[in-house]
């Protein structure tokens, strides 16, 4: 039941933070050529002759304000690519820090007006105490449950695995969602610099846009995470407060714990709808994340495609998986089957097939 969420996350963003800047560093220090002339060298040199056909060509602006502000464009776009520090001053702190700086904001705005574990969780990881204090709850009122009915009660067992196993996916579904975002954030930030050079060019500037809308939807994902947490521990604390003072006094009942099922199975649901409206903002694909009946329908559909072989379907008759009506169906089928390349050999059938091709 020792489970630190702070913990657990503490060490995801070490990690995550080491990968980022050793990962930008090195693929700089590629562009660069450790200090000779590289790739992001050559794409700035063939930048400035680009422009400068352009001007000639008629079909660029010349002017002042143009020569400055590209001028200030492409060294802006070469410093982000090639300076750790600019980019880590400029995008990686806000991006990295920004969406659980929003939830905290939110839990502490909303935790002015409750009580119990929740209230006054206004410092930098709220959110993450909330989901350890939510957590633990979870756990003593299982534990409490099963000492009030009796050890030897094989239903309070069931009864607290029922609630231990709804509140650890609702945990660890808000965990998921939180470090798969974390994860696909720095993999895209660890890639900067290769997408910020593209961004010289107009035809390559698109693979810019998407690498931006990629890490504006998963930053989104965390916001929307980090948010949907701190507003949902606060409405559902007062069902944890009592259920804290049961399991304080070891006489948590059923009637003290059946709410925490629905609670749980709500905050799994609401929670499961987030990939998708940090699509919609960003505008991109919605994150494919575990979903109540995804592994039953892939279940089912391997069945059907295996059902539709003949050693599929051997494999179904002799493991007992299908239904006597299915096996009667899958019969028939192979008894007409059977019949048509029958016909197919007979010698009315080759009359029949040279007649017509001879008309056509």
């Amino acid at each position: 039941m020792n489970f630190n969420i702070t913990a657990l996350l503490s060490t995801v963003d070490r990690f995550g933070n080491n990968f980022v800047s050793q990962a930008y560093q090195n693929l700089a220090s590629a562009l660069t050529g450790g200090g000779q002339v590289g790739v992001a060298g050559l794409l700035l040199t063939l930048y400035v002759i680009v422009w400068a056909y352009g001007i000639w060509s008629g079909t660029a602006q010349g002017n002042p304000a143009e020569i400055t502000f590209r001028l200030l464009r492409a060294f802006a776009i070469y410093a982000l690519a090639t300076s750790w520090n600019d980019f880590q001053t400029f995008a990686y702190q806000m991006l990295n820090e920004g969406p659980s700086a929003i939830g905290n904001a939110m839990l502490t705005s909303v935790s002015a007006n409750v009580t119990g574990t929740s209230a006054g969780l206004n410092s930098v990881n709220g959110v993450q105490t909330g989901l350890q204090n939510m957590w633990d709850s979870l756990a003593g009122s299982t534990t409490s449950f099963i000492k009030n009915l009796g050890v030897l009660n094989f239903g309070g067992y069931v009864l607290g695995a029922v609630i231990l196993i709804f509140g650890a996916l609702l945990v660890g579904y808000a965990l998921f969602l939180i470090i798969l975002a974390k994860i696909f954030l720095w993999l895209l930030l660890a890639l900067a610099p290769i997408f910020i050079v593209l961004l010289l060019f107009g035809y390559t500037s698109r693979f810019f846009s998407g690498w931006a809308s990629s890490i504006v939807q998963y930053v989104c994902v965390q916001i929307l995470v980090y948010g949907f947490c701190a507003f949902f521990i606060s409405i559902s604390q007062s069902y944890f407060d009592a259920v804290n003072q049961a399991n304080a006094k070891v006489a948590t009942s059923f009637t003290e714990a059946a709410p925490l099922v629905v609670i749980c199975v709500i905050g799994i649901l609401l929670l499961s709808q987030i990939t998708m409206v940090a699509a919609s903002i960003a505008g991109g694909i919605a994150v494919q994340s575990p979903r109540f009946g995804g592994m039953y329908s892939r279940i089912g559909a391997f069945g059907a495609a295996m059902g539709g072989s003949a050693l599929g379907r051997k494999l179904l008759d002799r493991t007992g998986w299908t239904t006597p009506g299915e096996r009667h169906a899958g019969r028939a089928r192979a008894r007409l089957q059977y019949t048509q390349r029958e016909f197919e050999q007979s010698a009315d059938y080759k009359r029949l097939a040279k007649k017509l091709t001879e008309t056509a």
